[in-house]
C-alpha cells in the first residue's frame, strides 16, 4: 500500500521558515512534492504533520494540511487492488493535488508534441530534391492549423485528415496532388513514432486516394517528329539533353545533370541513383556520345551544371521549352507567339516512360526492360544473382535503330525522313518541316508509259 508524509524541506528560507512537502513511498519509488506552504520548523509538529497555535494563520494552514491529506489518501484508495506502480499514483496524485502545474505540463508536452514542429524536424532530414515537397506540405499544415484546427501529435484524427483534405481541395483540386501532400504527412507520424514522441496513428482508419492518370510516354512516331521538328535556336540545348535522357534509357534528369566527369570510363556511365542510391551502369551508344562530347563539361560530364547550383530551374526551363516545340504563330511584327505545341504536357520524365514502353513494344523482357531503368534492388534475386548488362546494352541499341534509323533486326522497316516514319500524311509532313518537297519526290518512283515501247531506230 502506497504512504504518504508531510515532512519539512531541508531547505531554509531568509525568514527562517521551511517548505512543507508531500513525501510519496510505494514499493521502492520514491518522491517529493512541494506543497507551497511556508512554516517555522519550531512551530512544526512531525507526529500530527501539523501547525501549532504559534504559527501565524495556523487554522487556515492546517485546514490546508487535512484536505490535502484526505485528498492524497483517497487517491490512493483509487488504486487500491489495481495493482497500480509508484508512477501511476504519484502522477494522479499530482493531477489531483496541483491541477494548474499539470495544465502546465500538460502544454509543455503539447509544446514539445506539435505537429508542425515535427513535421519540420522531419523536413530537414529529407534529401533537397524530397525535402522541397515536404516544405509545401509543412506550409498547408501551417495554414491548416491557423484556422482553429489542433496542433498536437496524438489529438489528430481521421476527422482531422478528412477536413485536412477539404482545406487541400480548394487549393489542389488534383486527387494525387493532394495524395502527394497526405503521404508526406504519413511519413511525419512514422517518424514521429520512431523517435517515441507519439504512439498515435491516424492512418489506420485514412485511406490515401489517388486517381490512376494516363501514362507519360509517347508514341514512337511522335517521338520522331519532335527529335526531327526545326526548333529555334534557343531550343537546341534542351531538345538535346531530352534526347540524351532518351539515348541514356531514360535516365533521370537529375542523375543525368549530376554526373561528374569520372562518372564515365571505358565506354559506361557509372553511378548511384539519386532516388534509390543503387549502384548502376549503362553504355554509352555512339550517338549518346556525340552530344556528350558537344555539351562536355569541365567538372560535370554535363557543362550545364558546371554554372549552376540548382538543377530543379533548369529542369522547369528544359520542360518550358519542350512544350514549345511545334509551330508558332507570331501577330504581327515581333508580336505575340501563339504555340502550337506537338505534345502540350512533354516533360523530361517522358524520356524515361517513353522508353520503356517503345522497348515492350518490340518484345523486350519485362525483366531487361527493368533492369534498363535501374527499378529492383535490395532483392534475394539481385543479390545472388548480377543481371546481365549485355542484355540491356542490346535492348537499347534495339530501341534507338527503331525510333532514329527504323531499323528492326538490322532492316530497314520504314526509311527516315519520309512521311510514314513520322505516322504523317505527306502534305503535313512538309508543312511541319520534317520533309521537304525535292525528299518526296526522290521517293516517288517514275510512272510507266502506257502502250507499246519503242522500236529501237535501226541503223542505215
Amino acid at each position: 500500500m502506497a504512504k504518504i508524509k508531510f515532512v519539512l524541506d531541508t531547505r531554509v528560507w531568509k525568514n527562517g521558515s521551511k517548505t512543507v512537502m508531500l513525501s510519496f513511498i510505494h514499493k521502492g519509488f520514491r518522491k517529493q512534492a512541494s506543497l507551497g506552504i511556508k512554516v517555522h520548523p519550531e512551530n512544526w509538529d512531525a507526529k500530527t504533520c501539523l501547525v501549532t497555535k504559534q504559527e501565524k494563520n495556523y487554522r487556515h494552514i492546517n485546514q490546508r494540511l487535512q484536505f490535502l491529506r484526505s485528498s492524497s489518501e483517497g487517491v490512493i484508495l483509487r488504486h487500491y487492488g489495481l495493482s497500480s506502480d509508484g508512477a501511476t499514483i504519484y502522477a494522479d496524485l499530482e493531477t489531483t493535488l496541483f491541477p494548474e502545474k499539470a495544465e502546465e505540463k500538460q502544454l509543455e508536452v503539447k509544446a514539445t508534441n506539435s505537429l508542425l514542429d515535427v513535421a519540420k524536424r522531419c523536413t530537414e532530414l529529407k534529401k533537397p530534391s524530397t525535402r522541397l515537397t515536404y516544405e509545401r506540405t509543412v506550409k498547408h499544415i501551417e495554414t491548416f492549423i491557423g484556422k482553429g484546427n489542433t496542433n498536437v501529435l496524438d489529438e489528430i484524427n481521421k476527422a482531422w485528415l478528412t477536413a485536412f483534405d477539404n482545406y487541400l481541395a480548394e487549393s489542389n483540386p488534383s486527387a494525387n496532388a493532394r495524395a502527394l501532400h497526405f503521404r508526406n504527412l504519413r511519413a511525419v507520424f512514422n517518424y514521429a513514432i520512431d523517435e517515441e514522441l507519439t504512439t498515435n496513428y491516424p492512418f489506420r482508419r485514412f485511406k490515401i486516394k489517388t486517381v490512376k492518370t494516363d501514362k507519360r510516354s509517347l508514341s514512337v512516331e511522335t517521338l520522331r517528329q519532335i527529335l526531327n521538328y526545326p526548333v529555334e535556336d534557343w531550343q537546341v540545348t534542351y531538345r538535346d539533353m531530352f534526347k540524351l535522357s532518351f539515348m541514356l534509357m531514360g535516365i533521370n534528369f537529375v542523375d543525368m545533370l549530376n554526373l561528374k566527369r569520372e562518372d564515365m570510363r571505358e565506354g559506361r556511365i557509372v553511378f548511384n541513383r539519386h532516388k534509390t542510391t543503387r549502384l548502376y551502369s549503362m553504355k554509352v551508344v555512339p550517338e549518346a556520345l556525340e552530344l556528350i562530347e558537344k555539351y562536355a563539361g569541365e567538372t560535370h560530364l554535363l557543362s550545364i551544371m558546371d554554372s549552376r547550383k540548382d538543377y530543379l530551374q533548369y529542369i522547369r526551363q528544359t520542360n518550358n521549352a519542350l512544350r514549345k516545340i511545334g509551330d508558332c504563330d507570331r501577330k504581327g511584327l515581333g508580336g505575340k507567339k501563339t504555340h502550337h505545341a506537338i505534345c502540350p504536357e512533354l516533360s523530361t520524365y517522358w524520356a524515361r516512360h517513353t522508353w520503356a514502353t517503345i522497348a515492350a513494344s518490340l518484345d523486350i523482357p519485362k525483366e531487361t526492360i527493368a533492369a534498363a531503368l535501374g527499378h529492383g534492388g535490395n532483392t534475394v534475386t539481385d543479390i545472388y544473382i548480377d543481371f546481365d548488362r549485355r542484355k540491356v546494352d542490346e535492348a537499347n541499341r534495339k530501341v534507338i535503330d527503331w525510333v532514329l534509323y527504323g531499323k528492326l533486326d538490322g532492316e530497314t522497316k520504314v526509311k527516315p525522313g519520309t512521311p510514314e516514319f513520322f505516322g504523317l500524311e505527306p502534305k503535313e509532313a512538309i508543312r511541319l518541316g520534317l520533309c521537304s518537297e525535292e525528299s518526296m519526290k526522290a521517293t516517288i518512283e517514275p510512272k510507266k508509259k502506257r502502250g507499246r515501247p519503242r522500236k529501237a531506230a535501226v541503223p542505215v
